[in-house]
């Protein structure tokens, strides 16, 4: 039974008249009846009762309508949703993003521009450090990221479009000498107790100090070490040690506790947006797209 039988059969349904259902498609009225008779004859039944001037519906007809209806508007919504997925205008986009990008303005302006471009697309978002982001990206388990990280992208699947760069904060006790400085090099830290992520946290921070260290022939001392920023904002507020955070966090205001940001060149924190090389979503060229409008 093809679609266009059931077209054709609804359209003679409804108008219960031949020439007025073929004027209404576009055809002749032979071709017509010739079809009709052959859905009949392929479902075995008759579906009208033709009379001189009238044409009627049998109750064989009268159960097909409704059915061929239902089938007919399927058949068009199917076609729409191909059509809206094939454009990147309905589906789901995994998307990552580390803790502090919600503190910052790249995030939600980019989720909210691309919902109102696209509000039928479903947007499931997961908070994972950079290095877990790569990981989820190669598995095909997130279709892009925004993700801390300075440099180039870590092998050959994902790529980094760098975004932003966010300074490097120390976030200093407030009773220590440092607290008052309008700015301070890394060199001043040398020495200090400092708090920082744990190696295995996938925090692209902890690469970009260790790195500006070297870059200075520093030996940093990590006392004490928290996988959270808010964390460890915290423990500094507390005379643990002095944090490096990037300066989104610095809205997180607590008395004991100062902001003063490093001078080095070097001393940022990227956000880059990461995906897979060879990505072809719609859903992921539209969210770059809106990103980069």
């Amino acid at each position: 039974m093809e679609l266009r039988h059931l077209r054709y059969f609804v359209a003679v349904a409804e108008e219960l008249h031949f020439t007025r259902a073929a004027r209404r498609l576009h055809i002749g009225q032979p071709p017509l009846s010739q079809q009709i008779q052959a859905l009949e004859a392929e479902l075995g039944v008759a579906l009208f009762r033709r009379h001189q001037r009238k044409v009627e519906l049998t109750a064989a007809g009268q159960q097909l309508l409704p059915r061929a209806r239902q089938i007919l508007a399927d058949s068009a919504s199917a076609v729409n949703a191909v059509r809206r997925a094939a454009e990147g205008e309905i589906g789901e986009l995994r998307i990552g993003f580390t803790s502090s990008l919600p503190l910052t303005p790249i995030l939600h302006h980019s989720l909210q521009q691309y919902r109102q471009s696209f509000p039928d697309v479903k947007l499931t978002l997961r908070e994972l450090f950079t290095a877990a982001q790569f990981d989820a990206l190669e598995n095909r388990q997130l279709d892009l990221g925004f993700v801390r990280f300075n440099g180039p992208a870590p092998g050959t699947l994902i790529r980094v479009a760098e975004l932003h760069r966010d300074r490097l904060l120390a976030v200093v006790p407030h009773r220590h000498p440092l607290a008052a400085a309008a700015g301070i090099y890394l060199n001043r830290l040398a020495g200090e107790n400092l708090i920082g992520y744990p190696r295995d946290s996938g925090a692209g921070l902890r690469d970009v100090i260790r790195q500006l260290a070297r870059q200075n022939g520093l030996e940093l001392n990590v006392v004490q070490e928290a996988g959270e920023a808010i964390t460890q904002i915290g423990l500094a507020a507390a005379g643990v040690g002095i944090a490096i955070l990037p300066s989104p966090l610095e809205c997180v205001q607590l008395p004991a506790v100062r902001y003063v940001p490093l001078l080095d060149d070097d001393a940022y924190l990227a956000i880059g947006l990461a995906t897979r090389h060879d990505e072809d979503s719609p859903l992921v060229a539209n969210f770059l797209a809106s990103v980069r409008d």
